[in-house]
């Protein structure tokens, strides 16, 4: 059993009575209020001046075990040089100065002067940020200019300008408006990205003139001297001239293990420091920096997978491809006589006819208005999320994380709100001659750690004792404890109890569990004998337990409920205590919160197990994150995670939607997805229902983008296939209505509407399923028109013989009238019974076709709200409307002039449409339910 002496209550009104089992020791109290206690007055904190970013609080002195070493300076990449420097004196003129400029060692206490700084600006010895930027203005406008499909609808539109198509190159505004508007967000997203990047850009603390001063990582120049503490991403190759820390290179490297780095030792950019405190001198900048030199690959970053980019960049290539092989084909059909070329299949059409229609067959197949719309949705998402204090670092993020059905947070700077208060103290035999309080204030004094557990500490403890300090092994989230070994103290260990005590931890562990199910985590302050490398040797004796109680934050339970009712199940990991972070979970309302797993020591396999079995999880080192995230995403899962910390970095790797924290470390902000600028955990229903909305928006209105591709594809597939299909049924000037009524302006409206709906399924098979039925029945009315229309395998003569006297003269003169919007028909060439029959055909199919793409708009906007209502009912209208005033700009007859056979074919076309669509997409269920009737009856005549 555990040796108990004394218990001392810190705060007798903030914690239960139960919690204090009370064992005196008139001994310990005597030794105690004998003992002197020193007080050592703080330092003033220096301010950063300049152009520097103000920090309320810097690092104080360092207090280092041993001396600064001289590590000698590598003169191989920066050569000594002679610079003109250009400084402001005080009368506000410049000066020049010529400074022989070479590497210099600065004194650890002061660092580079301004004239130092000056001339390695001067000599370009200063660094880039590796990370990439925010596009640049001209990125963003030539991006949006020059895709292959804008290029391609701009060289058709080139091609009938040349034939005096004016009238066919109405789709150019089309595109130059989604262009403009594409332009327009992208450059509100990246200002809204710039402000809050300055917010969130990486910093380096470094020595100048004596000064401590916080500079943007870009600013660094070779000798400066960089203070490196916990959480910091490094930033330049350098060598630590005093201290030593733990650092992490799995950036580089891909491995997880800290790496204790001393002076002498190399410290990479890219790495981050996981405990520990040390001076550093810059020693490579820019492009000598190593991470320059690795491949992308090395960094193991990889960006999210975007099932929408995915799926676009497939339609891209398909369609692509499709183009540039039916495109001439059809042209070749149309136009081969007049290149010579004999047989049934080559067509003689003039020149200009030739061109009409193979343009609107590439324009009825280009989907360019899908990629920018998608662009200005997701862009617009930027911008609202950057009103909400969100900063995005990856566009395409927000697709992942509207995709996510499991969310795992870290407990701390999450559920809690990143405050902690020390509670009491559980004291035990304490064979020091220093008090409990004064061993923990030296800890803090010598360790230097800050972090949410050290600032409680320091705000209970304070900083008044400060001793002779032999040997410090920084606290990491692998170990999970510090030591510190003091000249009369001895070896004081502080962290988690059973990591301290190991096989002894069953002398204390009741107590540890009942305080822990109230809650409260759980600190041991424990004496060794002597330090072993990064381990203690001998009897380890604990000395008091630290009680300290996390505040969950007040909206916390209104969040993970919202996550609750939208499908998202989540699960806490944590590095606590399992039990401890059971009841914060089971306070902030976590669904199975009881369900609570210790992976302290557990094997891999059975990590892996315990993933999907357990939402609590506790004692979880950094690999076990990763490992945790990486389990749940092979199960087919989409996972987001949260932390704020450098033992969250290999996690929020590994998901697929990774937020960081903007209070945590910096090295967690650079490798997140998601920044929450203001650290507020209940943002996140914000920024979900807004991937929601922009993904569930994308996804309906690709449909009416894609009907269009695939009905346009698959009709100058069958034209270049069936040798009765003379020339492709639309072109350019007849797909207005549908580019501008249909598509154009309901998609752009609708993809900004709001939209919380969980997404489900595949982007590409959601969207074919709702498109496909669509397009299908209007190439099976372009089919069966072809064909009634036909005047040899069809009725066409009889169209034209039973249509009145005087129509015939009417349409001719009216087809004649409007030439050039006729131009699919050659006029010269063709009597005019052809003449008509030609364009009652193409009417019937123009018409069918608008009508159908109309009804695809009802499906998409359904269900019906106010918008959606007044939209489809303005957009019909209008297109009812244009039909029956101006029918000749768009290439076709008045319908009420087309005969009875004619008119009773279009009836039947726009009646037999929808049902036949909502046939077509019930198509799959019906064989579902026909085949499990027939297995039903089967079964039933079986069993008789």
């Amino acid at each position: 059993m555990a040796r108990k002496k004394k218990e001392v209550v810190i705060d007798e009104n903030s914690i239960d009575e139960s919690v204090i089992e009370s064992v005196e020791t008139e001994e310990i109290e005597k030794k105690h209020e004998e003992k002197e206690v020193e007080k050592v007055e703080e330092k003033p904190v220096q301010k950063a001046e300049g152009n520097t970013l103000e920090k309320e609080k810097l690092v104080d002195d360092l207090t280092i075990e041993g001396k600064p070493i001289d590590v000698p300076i590598d003169e191989s990449f920066y050569k000594p040089t002679t610079v003109d420097v250009k400084q402001i004196v005080e009368d506000g003129t410049y000066k020049i100065t010529q400074v022989d400029l070479k590497r210099k060692k600065a004194d650890l206490d002061f660092g580079l002067d301004s004239l130092d700084v000056l001339a390695r600006e001067t000599a370009h010895w200063n660094n880039v940020n590796d990370k990439k930027g925010s596009r640049t203005v001209s990125g963003i406008v030539l991006s949006k200019i020059f895709t292959i499909f804008n290029l391609l609808c701009f060289g058709v539109a080139a091609w009938l300008i040349s034939v005096g198509a004016f009238t066919k190159c109405f789709f150019v505004i089309i595109v130059t408006a989604n262009i403009i508007i594409g332009i327009v967000q992208d450059l509100r997203a990246k200002a809204m990205i710039d402000k809050l990047s300055i917010l969130s850009a990486p910093t380096v603390l470094v020595l100048r003139d004596g000064e401590q001063q916080e500079i943007e990582v870009k600013n660094i120049v070779i000798d400066d001297i960089m203070i490196l503490t916990n959480g910091k991403q490094i930033c330049s190759d350098s060598v630590v001239i005093e201290g030593f820390i733990e650092v992490n290179e799995s950036l580089l490297t891909g491995e997880s293990d800290p790496i204790v780095k001393k002076p002498g030792d190399i410290l990479y950019s890219g790495s981050f420091v996981v405990s520990g405190i040390c001076k550093a001198r810059v020693e490579k900048v820019g492009e000598e920096n190593y991470i320059q030199k690795l491949t992308k690959q090395a960094r193991k970053y990889e960006k999210p997978k975007s099932e929408i980019m995915r799926s676009l960049n497939v339609i891209i290539r398909t369609v692509g491809v499709l183009i540039f092989i039916l495109g001439p084909i059809y042209f070749l059909k149309c136009y081969g006589k007049k290149f010579g070329l004999d047989g049934a299949w080559f067509g003689s059409s003039e020149y200009s006819e030739a061109v009409t229609t193979t343009a609107g067959a590439i324009i009825g197949m280009i989907p360019s208005g899908l990629f920018l719309l998608t662009s200005i949705a997701l862009a617009t998402s930027v911008v609202k999320l950057a009103h909400n204090k969100t900063l995005v670092q990856e566009l395409y993020c927000i697709e992942m994380l509207a995709r996510v059905n499991v969310l795992c947070l870290d407990k701390t700077g999450t559920i809690t709100d990143g405050t902690m208060t020390v509670k009491g103290l559980i004291e035990y035999k304490n064979e020091t001659a220093y008090s409990t309080k004064q061993l923990i204030s030296a800890v803090l004094n010598a360790q230097k750690d800050d972090n949410l557990t050290s600032r409680a500490l320091e705000e209970k403890f304070g900083l008044g004792k400060k001793l002779a300090t032999k040997k410090i092994v920084p606290f990491s989230s692998s170990r999970k404890y510090s030591i510190t070994e003091f000249d009369k103290a001895g070896c004081i260990m502080l962290g988690a109890p059973e990591f301290i005590l190991k096989e002894k931890y069953s002398q204390i562990e009741s107590d540890v569990n009942r305080n822990a199910k109230l809650g409260y985590r759980v600190l041991l302050i424990a004496k060794g004998e002597k330090i072993k490398g990064d381990e203690i040797t001998g009897e380890v004796v604990p000395i008091a337990l630290i009680l300290i109680e996390d505040t969950i934050r007040p909206d916390a339970a209104d969040t993970i409920k919202y996550f609750k009712d939208n499908g998202v199940s989540v699960k806490v990991i944590s590095g606590d205590n399992p039990i401890t972070v059971s009841k914060v979970s089971e306070r902030a309302g976590i669904e199975g919160a009881d369900r609570y797993v210790s992976l302290d020591g557990m094997a891999d396999k059975d990590v892996i197990k315990a993933a999907t079995k357990y939402n609590v999880f506790g004692r979880v080192s950094p690999a076990q994150k990763k490992l945790l995230i990486k389990t749940l995403k092979t199960e087919g899962n989409t996972v987001a995670m949260t932390g704020d910390g450098v033992n969250d970095i290999l996690a929020l790797k590994e998901a697929d939607c990774s937020i960081a924290m903007a209070s945590g470390s910096e090295a967690a902000r650079n490798v997140s997805h998601l920044v929450l600028m203001d650290s507020n955990f209940s943002s996140l229903p914000k920024v979900v229902s807004e991937g929601r909305r922009v993904i569930n928006n994308i996804q309906r209105v690709s449909t009416l983008f894609l009907t269009k591709t695939i009905f346009s594809t698959l009709l100058l597939l069958f034209v270049v296939i069936f040798p009765f299909m003379t020339t492709y049924p639309l072109d350019p000037g007849q797909l207005y209505m549908i580019d501008f009524l249909v598509v154009g302006i309901p998609s752009f409206f609708l993809a900004l509407e709001v939209n919380r709906n969980r997404i489900e399924g595949s982007f590409i098979k959601n969207v074919l399923r709702t498109a496909l039925p669509g397009a299908l029945v209007i190439v099976a009315f372009a089919l069966l028109t072809y064909w009634v229309c036909d005047p040899v395998y069809g009725w066409g003569d009889e169209i034209v013989q039973i249509l009145k006297p005087a129509d015939i003269p009417y349409l001719t003169e009216y087809i004649t009238k409007y030439k050039s919007s006729f131009n699919y028909i050659n006029v010269s060439d063709l009597s005019a019974n052809e003449m008509i029959i030609k364009a009652i055909r193409t009417t019937l199919i123009v018409i069918s076709t608008t009508f159908t793409c109309f009804l695809v708009l009802f499906r998409v906007c359904k269900p019906f709200n106010y918008l959606r209502g007044i939209l489809w009912t303005i957009a019909i209208t209008v297109a009812f409307f244009c039909i029956c005033s101006i029918p000749w700009f768009f290439g076709i007859l008045p319908f009420w002039k087309m005969g009875i056979i004619g008119s009773l074919l279009l009836i039947i076309l726009l009646v037999a449409s929808y049902p036949l669509m909502i046939m077509l997409s019930e198509t799959k269920r019906w064989f579902k339910d026909r085949i499990k009737n027939l297995s039903d009856w089967m079964g039933h005549i079986e069993e008789n």
